[in-house]
């Protein structure tokens, strides 16, 4: 660098100026190695920002797949649950309506009129028990007046 410079005898002092050159020169290359550090990092930056991209793409997959095959099987278990449910509600009408033909409205109507038919015959009973018990109570009570009667001479 110092071939630059005219050496005059006025002027600057070529080692002063060769010193500041060679600084400036030091300087240029600190600002080239931290351009080249920051340009470095930037690079990595980008490349691990574009792996974490990456990454997160296939975790999404991932989650969409297995997302995914779990609907498909919440829905191959309500399938089967609804014809559980369709089948359990066909054999509950089937064992419902072999009771309901045995039984049927006339023959609860029937039974209902005996139970009546019964309850009648049941307090005519109690009455006649009552009456009967009612007569043989005034006939014993007639007979100890006549006892006690003869015992009093009378």
């Amino acid at each position: 660098m110092a071939g630059r410079f005219e050496l005059v005898k006025k002027g600057y002092c070529p080692d002063a100026v060769d010193r500041y050159v060679q600084s400036l020169e030091a300087q240029v290359a600190g600002y080239r190695d931290k351009d080249k550090a920051i340009t470095g990092a930037i690079i990595s930056a980008q490349h691990a920002a574009d792996n974490i991209v990456t990454n997160a793409k296939v975790q999404a997959r991932i989650v969409r797949e297995n997302t995914s095959k779990q609907l498909a099987d919440i829905s191959l278990s309500l399938n089967t649950q609804r014809r559980m449910l369709s089948d359990f509600a066909s054999e509950y009408g089937v064992v419902v309506s072999k009771y309901l033909k045995a039984v049927d409205n006339a023959d609860f109507i029937g039974i209902t009129e005996k139970i009546d038919s019964l309850e009648t015959y049941l307090a005519d009973f109690a009455d006649e028990v009552a009456e009967d018990l009612e007569v043989e109570y005034r006939m014993q009570e007639n007979s100890h007046a006549a006892a006690i009667s003869e015992l009093l001479g009378g």
